[in-house]
């Protein structure tokens, strides 16, 4: 039997995990005639001119062009986004890493096969939250509506640095965020040069409020900074303010137009620019303003991304009308993702996450840390020992056989044969 979505589900899903998953290596789009493409999984249409004819690319009148040739693009594609991706991703790469891919991709290959978990090495991937505090209080988003229970704090970076000594030689990725606003830790930027030192890329997000003095962005850029995600769901203050409640319009624009200008006079190719945007029933209209407003301001990238909601009334107050970016169907007052959950997750083997507190989460889905497996902080364990303890093995177990009872998996897209994600390559 379907089970409707329940409890505190992930809204800055939304914002990250698909990236946060994927951006090892990322796929950005190719360009065609000297323009650039929307992609969705491979699936490309291209960018008409900036005018108003430019929203008939997203309409769904225009089905039938995201169909045709997925194998060519499987083929030519991904190869290149691969080696443009990790041109600029700094990492170093070194036996204990290349052993270490190899093991947990073919322990996860493994494990699909034979339906019961094998773990070789550890995640070349990982989220680490800087802390759960915010300066906004979106609508849908645990920690600025306040239903997140568990405590709020920021992550110790003596805890930080111990697990960089443990396993940094063998990480590929961090991803600085889960909840909150990492800018609000006020040693983000000695995080990200320690990881950076270890040759790992790293990643961080913000809401882009706390960008607002040029000697922090030079600083920032300096970092060796991977990639920046910048969270914009309008092109006016109006449509901006009515899901980043607390939030400052023209502040964040004035953050992104420091940010590139100082990349620029710095001569960095990084960190790379990507602005992401939820796309709502009250902005899926901006869609186009929205590109126009990316060339202008010089960015490398626009995410569109579908939102998550909790409940039916969330659904009708914020679900756009355009199938592409609602990934849900509802059954008066249930509300269920579109499609079947497979018994599968590869975030189990690929990209865990650790809170501020210690607390290791699966997922980054695990808002509360309900499904933690233990506390690397206050345990005082190996990271190897709760990566590979019961507690986990048996989350894994359920996740491939009965993963539609787990709360947290019921509104995630992994799996699903449609991600409701586009990028728009600007650069």
């Amino acid at each position: 039997m379907e089970k409707p979505l329940s409890g505190r589900l992930p809204d800055k899903t939304a914002r990250h995990c698909f990236s946060a998953t994927f951006n090892f290596p990322g796929f950005p789009g190719r360009r065609r005639h000297g323009r650039p493409a929307f992609l969705l999984h491979h699936r490309y249409i291209d960018d008409p001119q900036p005018t108003s004819r430019s929203m008939t690319a997203l309409t769904p009148q225009m089905d039938a062009s995201f169909r045709p040739t997925i194998w060519r693009r499987w083929l030519n594609l991904p190869f290149r986004s691969l080696l443009r991706e990790w041109r600029f991703s700094g990492v170093r790469w070194n036996l204990p890493r290349i052993l270490n891919l190899i093991q947990i991709l073919l322990s996860l290959s493994i494990s699909r096969i034979i339906r019961r978990p094998v773990v070789w090495g550890i995640p070349p991937l990982l989220m680490i939250e800087p802390t759960n505090l915010c300066n906004l209080k979106c609508p849908m988003c645990p920690s600025g509506n306040g239903t997140m229970t568990r405590p709020r704090g920021k992550l110790d970076i003596r805890w930080y640095l111990k697990l960089l000594d443990e396993i940094g030689d063998r990480l590929i990725q961090i991803q600085l965020w889960n909840q909150g606003e990492p800018f609000i830790h006020h040693q983000l930027l000695h995080l990200i040069r320690h990881a950076k030192r270890k040759g790992i890329m790293v990643i961080t997000s913000t809401n882009g409020h706390f960008l607002h003095r040029d000697e922090q962005v030079k600083a920032l850029v300096r970092s060796g900074l991977s990639k920046l995600i910048f969270s914009l769901d309008g092109t006016h203050p109006d449509t901006y303010a009515r899901y980043r409640v607390g939030g400052n319009f023209h502040r964040v624009l004035e953050g992104l137009r420091r940010l590139v200008r100082i990349r620029r006079e710095l001569r960095s190719a990084t960190p790379i620019i990507e602005l992401q945007f939820l796309v709502l029933r009250y902005n899926q209209q901006e869609i186009a303003r929205l590109i126009r407003l990316g060339r202008q301001l010089g960015i490398d990238r626009i995410v569109l991304k579908s939102v998550q909601i909790y409940s039916r009334e969330q659904a009708e107050t914020f679900l756009p009308d355009d199938p592409r970016f609602n990934r849900y169907r509802w059954k008066s007052p249930e509300v269920f993702l579109k499609g079947r959950l497979p018994d599968w997750c590869k975030r189990l083997w690929l990209n865990p996450a650790i809170n501020w507190d210690g607390s290791f989460s699966p997922c980054c889905f695990d808002k509360d840390a309900q499904w933690a497996v233990g506390n690397l902080f206050r345990e005082g364990q190996p990271f190897v020992k709760l990566w590979k303890s019961p507690a986990f093995q048996q989350f894994r177990v359920l996740v491939l056989s009965r993963r539609r009872e787990i709360s947290i998996c019921r509104n995630c897209t992994e799996g699903l044969p449609q991600p409701y994600t586009y990028v728009v390559e600007l650069s």
